[in-house]
């Protein structure tokens, strides 16, 4: 079903480790502890209709604030936020366009939220912009990685951005149309600074299909990708490959390992029919009068794309307790769950949030989520964690 372009990336992997080894931690089972949202929120902001400050196109990301108040970063309105801890709403930035404050992929960066600073990042303008609890624009530059965008990013308590940026590669002698991963380089720089410190290189990055010299696109229907969080020690880091995650130092040196046990990655037909059946609904929800058409030349093309294996997870959050949350990857059909590992990497606990519920943030007894209802109405809401009895 599909051919992975894997030994260079992971040999790379292999050498760059080979003299930090350590021993891997041995294989978790779940524990027995399980929390879920509590059913009324202590927060929920967002309106069907209503003044346009409560109405959100795309909330990707959002901080709580030791005051109880809410940032949250809407791509699709190129905008911040920020609510108070009643729900008011304090204040809006940003607008579409190139300049300073202005946005045209804006996205908070986890873990650069404070009482006193908001760092944002745009992909697309490569800008990282910084702005204080007032919401005024104080710091404003351009962050790149050979020339390039970062990818996945994340502050830690010291104050460090952790990244993933691009490697040089090559992709000779790939054929039209084959999988490969991407290949990145793992590194981290301090706010402000635009010179980078890399951790490590060449590590297996996001799934793509060759197309062509200079053109790729995403790689299948559950592509695999690299995954980071940066913590006190370092970056925690996972190429989503199996159920292992890695705490590397910002030297370069590993911390930790953490591997917990996890079903089977392979892929089955049950899982490729429940794919195609919600695929299949979700046109037919959407009312085009020639939503079947639609379908079956969307399908067309993705079935012949199933990947073999899924991916063992695709995100990775660091609560504001220290805790590591890993996302572990919803397959059609099933749950979402996070998993809690506490500093010394045990899991200890894990959540399962309702269907169409995204985690922003979260701590030791609280999270933040941004909600979809049947309407598709957003809403960003503070929840306590209470255990699922």
């Amino acid at each position: 079903m599909r051919s992975f372009v894997l030994a260079a990336a992971l040999s790379a992997l292999a050498l760059a480790t080979a003299s930090q080894f350590i021993a891997a931690q041995s294989i978790q089972a779940r524990p027995a502890a399980e929390v879920r949202l509590s059913a009324d929120p202590v927060l929920s902001v967002g309106m069907l209709d209503g003044p346009d400050e409560y109405l959100f196109g795309e909330i990707n990301a959002g901080s709580l604030l030791a005051d109880g108040s809410v940032v949250v970063s809407d791509r699709m309105n190129f905008r911040i936020q920020r609510f108070g801890a009643d729900g008011e709403h304090l204040w809006s930035r940003g607008r579409e366009g190139e300049g300073p404050g202005e946005f045209e992929n804006v996205q908070i960066v986890h873990g650069c939220v404070s009482a006193d600073r908001i760092v944002v990042y745009d992909i697309w303008t490569q800008r990282v912009s910084v702005f204080n609890d007032e919401g005024d624009l104080v710091d404003d530059y351009r962050l790149l990685y050979n020339g390039l965008p970062i990818r996945r990013f994340g502050c830690a308590p010291n104050g460090r951005l952790g990244f993933t940026g691009y490697s040089d590669q090559t992709v000779e002698g790939l054929a039209s149309e084959e999988l490969y991963r991407e290949l990145m380089t793992l590194g981290w720089v301090e706010l402000g600074d635009t010179a980078a410190t890399t951790v490590r290189q060449r590590i297996p990055g996001s799934e793509a299909r060759y197309l062509g010299p200079g053109n790729a696109m995403p790689g299948s229907i559950w592509a695999h990708n690299v995954a980071i969080a940066a913590a006190t020690e370092g970056i925690w880091f996972g190429s989503s490959e199996d159920y292992e995650v890695e705490l590397i130092g910002w030297t370069g040196e590993t911390i930790r390992r953490i591997r917990w046990q996890g079903p089977d990655l392979n892929v089955t037909q049950r899982d490729v029919d429940r794919y195609r059946d919600a695929l299949e609904g979700s046109y037919r929800r959407g009312g085009n009068p020639d939503w079947r058409a639609r379908f079956e030349r969307r399908w067309a093309w993705e079935s012949e794309n199933v990947p073999d294996v899924f991916p063992a997870y695709d995100r990775l959050m660091i609560g504001d307790d220290g805790v590591l949350w890993v996302h572990d990857y919803v397959r059609p059909g099933e749950p979402s769950e996070w998993f809690a590992f506490a500093a010394d990497g045990t899991w200890i606990r894990t959540l399962v949030p309702p269907p169409r519920t995204l985690l922003l943030d979260i701590g030791r007894d609280w999270a933040l989520v941004r909600t979809l209802d049947d309407v598709d109405v957003q809403r960003v809401a503070v929840h306590a964690l209470v255990e699922n009895r």
